[in-house]
């Protein structure tokens, strides 16, 4: 789920029997890459629009990240190469 008000993504699914949910910061991820590429007066459009293009970017990269990390994760404990626990050791205290 994308909540843009708090340019977060959510990622909330159940894993046999046991709900996970994940929460990732969009704007955590357009400020490291306007870090890395900041505005200049080159740059085409305003700054204002300049962060919003990256924050919009930063909703498509967080969620292909935690998509692409918790697949690894799943098959490392389907494959028992992890217990769960140890993927996800915060929710275990949530169930």
């Amino acid at each position: 789920m994308d909540d843009y008000e708090a340019k977060t993504v959510l990622l909330a699914f159940r894993h046999r029997g046991r709900n996970v949910q994940l929460r990732a910061s969009a704007q955590g991820w357009a400020s490291l890459y306007l870090k890395h590429h900041p505005y200049q007066s080159r740059t085409r459009g305003t700054r204002n629009d300049y962060e919003q293009k990256a924050l919009r970017q930063g909703m498509i990269a967080v969620n292909s990240i935690l998509r692409d990390w918790v697949k690894g994760q799943v098959t490392a404990v389907e494959c028992g190469m992890m217990s769960f626990d140890a993927v996800f050791p915060a929710l275990h205290a949530h169930e």
